[in-house]
């Protein structure tokens, strides 16, 4: 196999390839260059393409390679990294307009272990200005314009790793990081037709990384298949002396492991008679017949009565204002792109410090409530979203006007949850499913994962 028909492949296929010496990972690096040049500009995906230092990261895993001393299962593999992750001498601009120039000194702690583990950058890849931590109503809320779908670039990719879901779904990189605060990992993976996990909170370190809103930032992976993420999760996660909040948690998810008998799934179905598209329910109910099909006793349930979308929101806001307080002292938050966002200090002036102790001890609660539900069930299934990928062109107020409960709880409670390709919509667009779990139980979710797109070959449709 030449390494232009490589580029569509998983990071499976792409590692054994370079084992058995069918193409090398300078020959692949350029292969996706070449893609780059020719498909990114018109996908706004990426930020900053980094052809030399990708050549030259891809010419040493060769030479490791060749003497036997391959680093591990990303070894010689290109990616693309969100442009919020810090890397030494490159700009890394968040998306936004105010840092445009903004070049740091060091690497992210998830860049360099990515790094040392063979793993070949190929730039930063596109994103919502400030992670969308500001608010944004419109797809174009970007430096680099709206993430338009390889689907249909008149759609939207989702966000806030937008240029992150583009990338992959377009094989412009063999694998992609993301990361989530609320949605923006599993949101362009729905919309794009690949697979992403949003990990615990705490699995994976941010030191270097932009912060968002430093309760409920979560880096993962986004790729073409479980399999896929598990293999760059278990590279990226564990402790880090530069980010306490990283947990010392074990690496018990590095191999796939046989499902136990009578995993009990929760379905929390959307209410789809309002704004709902009947070919997203059906792809959703399939899905859960071939879960069943697994063995998995799946039957409708009720998350707990909880506001958790209004915690959320006000936990939220509150730590993005203090993050990027500095741009609203010096003003330049009005060079960002979004109408709305210097106004944002004025519109959460009603909520109090008062407010946000009570929105901080309900997230307590919740989280017991949680713990007792997961006493019941051992994890949720539930639909991403209820409707395709909408317009760039179109207010996302009005085209994704619905809630996202699972999304609202589990990102609140700081859950696992993993994005899965379960088919196609109207107009030929992915659609998708989530298996959400308790915290710590990524390595189940990716066995569900893995076994169910054994069953299906939804993650294998390519644009």
């Amino acid at each position: 196999m030449n390494a232009a028909a490589a580029t569509s492949l998983s990071v499976a296929e792409l590692s054994r390839g370079l084992r058995e010496h069918q193409f090398t990972s300078l020959e692949l690096t350029e292969a996706y260059l070449d893609r780059i040049e020719h498909e990114a500009g018109r996908l706004n995906a990426f930020a900053t393409v980094t052809a030399e230092l990708a050549r030259r990261q891809a010419s040493a895993a060769d030479l490791a390679i060749r003497a036997g001393k391959a680093r591990g299962p990303l070894h010689g593999i290109p990616y693309g990294a969100k442009d919020l992750f810090d890397t030494a001498g490159i700009t890394t601009a968040w998306g936004a307009a105010p840092t445009r120039n903004r070049v740091p000194t060091r690497d992210a702690t998830v860049v360099r272990r990515l790094r040392d583990g063979g793993a070949v950058l190929l730039g930063k890849l596109a994103m919502v200005e400030f992670a969308g931590g500001l608010g944004y109503r419109w797809p174009d809320a970007s430096a680099n314009g709206p993430g338009r779908n390889p689907w249909n670039p008149e759609r939207w990719t989702g966000g806030s790793s937008s240029g992150s879901g583009a990338a992959v779904a377009a094989s412009l990189v063999g694998f992609a990081l993301g990361t989530e605060t609320w949605g923006s990992i599993l949101c362009p993976s729905a919309f794009c037709g690949i697979t992403g996990l949003r990990p615990t909170y705490g699995r994976v370190s941010r030191a270097g990384g932009m912060v968002c809103s430093d309760s409920f930032d979560k880096i993962g992976p986004m790729a073409r298949s479980a399999a896929d993420c598990r293999a760059i999760l278990a590279t990226i996660a564990g402790a880090d002396p530069d980010d306490a909040t990283a947990a010392n948690q074990p690496i018990d998810f590095a191999e796939p492991r046989p499902l136990k008998r009578g995993l009990r799934a929760a379905i929390v179905p959307l209410d789809f008679s309002k704004v709902g598209e009947p070919e997203v329910k059906r792809a959703f109910d399939a899905a859960v017949g071939e879960l069943r099909g697994l063995g998995v006793q799946a039957e409708v349930a009720s998350l707990p009565d909880f506001p958790a979308a209004d915690v959320a929101g006000a936990i939220i806001t509150a730590e993005a204002l203090s993050a990027f307080e500095s741009f609203f002292r010096d003003g330049s938050v009005k060079q960002m792109s979004d109408p709305y966002v210097p106004y944002q200090p004025e519109i959460a002036s009603a909520m109090t410090g008062a407010d946000l102790m009570k929105a901080w001890r309900m997230r307590e609660a919740l989280q017991r409530k949680m713990r007792d539900f997961f006493g019941r069930w051992d994890v949720i299934l539930s639909p991403n979203f209820m409707t395709v990928a909408p317009p760039v062109d179109k207010d996302l107020y009005e085209t994704l006007a619905y809630g996202d409960p699972v999304g609202a709880v589990g990102n609140t409670c700081g859950l696992p949850s993993l994005a899965l390709p379960s088919g196609m919509g109207r107009d030929r667009l992915p659609v998708g499913f989530q298996i959400m779990g308790p915290p710590w139980s990524e390595g189940l979710l990716l066995d569900l994962g893995e076994a169910f797109q054994a069953r299906t070959r939804h993650h294998l449709a390519r644009p």
